[in-house]
């Protein structure tokens, strides 16, 4: 009569152990949101808070929290959720390290936990609510993930490819990108990131509003949303670059811009919707289908020992750290006396975007250097998503970019030279590592998933005046930076 209350006070250790490993184990991710919350605007925040507010609501109103289900009962589905969330947020982590990804795989894995003390019943009633809430929340909390530069240089190399292999036109992605920020500025939802989490969005409600059955259906469906979503965009672009370049017809592109986006976006979300239709409506008793047979208590306590395990060898795996080089501590950049700068404050946009927990060095500064002037930012960070292909900053400030064209300064630094207003102005950037420059943003990211925290230093320079690649003074002014990075950061 008295082991039954010593099992069940054992049972709740456990369990009360389990939910501890799971937080500890995943605590740099819930670490970073909690510090990106004061980085968020306002009205995401508020955003937030009643998106927050509305899941409760629907969670207590569907009676999810029944006070009876909260027993440890070990169920599959639930299970594999919470393998799933962690072991992806270790590989991201290991990988791209994009901390509203990794926070998404944690709130996934944190829902497939909570499968494991509630009726199934109750768990597939909040599937859809859960799954929504991951996707929006760590986005709202900072919608700054960089992914939005990449996707856009990617699309770029896309449409290059793609009028290459018809022969329609010789052009480069630099051109292309150059082309489409020329045309128009649009932000939703043709702005590539946007489009593709507002895409999910769509996809998510949809399905919490037609009761859909999340499964491998459903997962195939979020695939192909992802991908008619690229598509979509690619086409788009593929379009205006076509109507500029094969046809001459600017005034054409400039009115098919908004257009296009605005109907490839609906396109895509009505294939969407047809496709979901395929994915069978949910059933309440659907868990309890394929729920594992139910076993004594000996059995459950196995059961929530090796789940304890699992959870504890792969909280402990995610707070190992990948081989990488040696972190460099970042300092102000000295340059010498031949360059005289003054401090310039940062813009707004430009706060924005560099006040991440990464934390990067930031110096913009105007500088005269004999016949040369104009203003340089220099970016140092180990992470890719504090950097930037500047050209598009250029164009978020005002500046019409003509052209930009990859060329070696001074025989060693790969960079980017850019043609400015009409070419009244020009400008140049590159990126720089202890060993190598480039001036591909692509590939900066691709560096950073071979060796972590190898620290990199964005240089972006604007001059007053239409200069010269070619040009003694510029070759001097480059090498210079060149060498002052290499002296601070790499004691080259």
């Amino acid at each position: 009569m008295v082991s039954k209350p010593i099992f069940q006070r054992q049972h709740q250790l456990q369990a009360m152990l389990l939910v501890f490993a799971w937080l500890l184990g995943n605590i740099w991710t819930y670490q970073w949101f909690i510090a990106s919350l004061p980085a968020g605007n306002y009205l995401n925040l508020i955003l937030l808070s009643l998106i927050s507010a509305l899941l409760l609501f629907s969670l207590v109103k569907t009676d999810f929290f029944q006070s009876e289900s909260f027993e440890f009962r070990f169920s599959l589905p639930p299970f594999i959720l919470l393998l799933a969330g962690e072991i992806g947020a270790i590989s991201l982590k290991w990988s791209l390290n994009i901390p509203q990804l990794t926070l998404l795989c944690f709130l996934l894995g944190s829902y497939g936990l909570l499968g494991l003390f509630i009726s199934p019943s109750a768990w597939q009633k909040g599937l859809t609510l859960a799954v929504t809430g991951a996707c929006v929340v760590p986005f709202l909390a900072a919608f700054n993930s960089g992914l939005g530069f990449p996707v856009r240089v990617i699309t770029a190399h896309a449409v290059a490819q793609a009028l290459s292999d018809l022969h329609l036109s010789a052009v480069s992605s630099h051109d292309i990108i150059v082309m489409e920020n020329g045309i128009a500025q649009v932000d939703l939802p043709c702005s590539g990131m946007k489009s593709l989490w507002t895409g999910t969005v769509f996809l998510l409600g949809a399905t919490w509003l037609e009761n859909r059955r999340l499964g491998w259906r459903w997962l195939v469906v979020a695939i192909a949303n992802l991908g008619l979503l690229i598509t979509a965009n690619i086409v788009r672009v593929f379009i205006l670059v076509t109507a500029i370049e094969v046809f001459q017809q600017q005034q054409l592109a400039d009115v098919m811009h908004l257009p296009l986006g605005i109907v490839g976006f609906i396109v895509a979300s009505a294939l969407t919707w047809m496709l979901l239709q395929k994915v069978p409506r949910s059933s309440p008793d659907l868990l309890d289908s394929i729920q594992l047979p139910s076993a004594p208590n000996k059995s459950r306590k196995v059961n929530i020992g090796w789940v304890l395990g699992a959870v504890i060898i792969l909280g402990t795996l995610g707070q190992l750290q990948p081989f990488s080089a040696e972190k460099i501590a970042l300092t102000a950049i000295d340059l010498p006396a031949s360059i005289v700068t003054e401090a310039l404050e940062l813009t707004p946009a430009e706060r924005e975007f560099f006040a991440n927990p990464a934390n990067p060095l930031v110096q913009k500064l105007r500088f005269e250097s004999g016949e040369l002037a104009g203003s340089m930012l220099m970016v140092a960070s180990d992470t890719w998503q504090s950097h930037h292909p500047p050209e598009l900053c250029f164009m978020g400030n005002g500046f019409k970019v003509d052209s930009m064209n990859s060329t070696a300064i001074a025989n060693s630094i790969n960079a980017r030279w850019l043609s400015l207003q009409n070419g009244e102005l020009s400008a140049a950037y590159w990126f720089q590592s202890q060993y190598s420059t480039t001036d591909d943003f692509v590939a900066r990211i691709w560096d950073h998933l071979a060796q972590r925290h190898k620290t990199w230093v964005l240089v972006s320079v604007l001059f007053d005046d239409l200069e010269s690649p070619d040009s003694v003074a510029v070759q001097d002014f480059s090498r210079t930076i060149y060498q002052a990075i290499n002296q601070n950061y790499f004691h080259g």
